[in-house]
């Protein structure tokens, strides 16, 4: 009776140590703590954003870090520094965003490009009198922006770069 109550208890203590070790051992899945919106896939514990949307759970909108009204100024090629503004606005969810400004010698008041973190190009503009070039970053509240214009036929001086740097002013 001895030898069997032994036994029991070996057998028990083997299973109760390898069923720890079991448990213990196994590695929780890293995506079981995150929910991955707006379709964003979860890999080794990080969100795969589809375009448009970022931040840890895809939760946030591209065009959010971008979109508002920024004061700063702008200086184009050789000529002063001059104050201006340069909206930017939401023109289809999640993160096609149109750029507004009226800045040097370029006659075009907006620009649409897809929001991209850290810098969105714009639609380059190419017709018969002008080619224009823009593109933008923010980092936090603050928006550089560098605007270049060739304007047609081409002669000696027909390129001029803006650069402007401002503030978020608004949203």
């Amino acid at each position: 009776m001895k030898n069997w109550k032994s036994i029991l208890i070996t057998i028990f203590s083997f299973f109760a140590v390898a069923g720890m070790v079991t448990v213990s051992s196994c590695e929780k899945d890293p995506c079981m703590e995150l929910n991955c919106a707006n379709n964003g896939n979860c890999t080794d514990g990080y969100c795969q954003c589809p375009t448009g949307f970022e931040g840890a759970e895809c939760d946030i909108t591209a065009a959010s870090r971008f979109v508002g009204k920024y004061a700063g100024s702008v200086r184009c090629g050789n000529f002063p520094i001059q104050l201006d503004t340069v909206v930017i606005e939401l023109k289809e969810a999640p993160n096609k965003i149109t750029l507004k400004l009226g800045t040097g010698n370029t006659a075009l008041l907006g620009f649409t490009g897809e929001a991209r973190t850290p810098e969105t190009h714009f639609e380059t503009l190419d017709d018969e009198f002008q080619t224009v070039h823009a593109y933008i970053t923010v980092d936090g509240g603050l928006l550089a922006l560098y605007l270049e214009t060739i304007t047609k036929p081409l002669s000696s001086n027909n390129r001029q770069i803006c650069r402007f740097s401002g503030i978020r002013i608004s949203n």
